[in-house]
């Protein structure tokens, strides 16, 4: 029986930080970054990378989930040039201001989500 309260409680926490990390990107991120890079956008005005672009350059140097949102949660609480997996994008746009009001859990929701909505 407590197996299947584990799983149920995974599955609903899995759902649940999915749409939560949307929500969070929604609320944070798009402001400055587009989801997907899309077909007759005008890319000078751009503030700053995709978060496809973002996920697939991360997901190059941090293959596994865990890494991934751990380098990403710490991005985003404290980014540099020096952590940055991708130089294009800080020639480019600089670097992103630290997200402080963001909470932990809103780190990993939205890492989570950017995990694994995007290649």
């Amino acid at each position: 029986m407590n197996k299947a309260v584990f799983i149920l409680f995974f599955l609903v926490y899995t759902a649940f930080s999915q749409d939560y990390g949307y929500d969070v990107y929604r609320q944070h991120c798009a402001g400055c970054h587009l989801k997907r890079l899309e077909t007759g956008i005008d890319q000078s005005s751009l503030k700053a990378p995709p978060i496809d672009v973002i996920t697939r350059q991360i997901k190059y140097f941090y293959r596994t989930k865990e890494k991934f949102t751990e380098y990403l949660v710490d991005y985003i609480t404290d980014p540099s040039s020096e952590k940055s997996v991708c130089k294009p994008c800080i020639e480019r746009w600089g670097v992103m201001p630290p997200l402080k009001e963001l909470t932990d859990e809103e780190k990993q929701s939205v890492a989570l989500w950017m995990y694994k909505n995007f290649r």
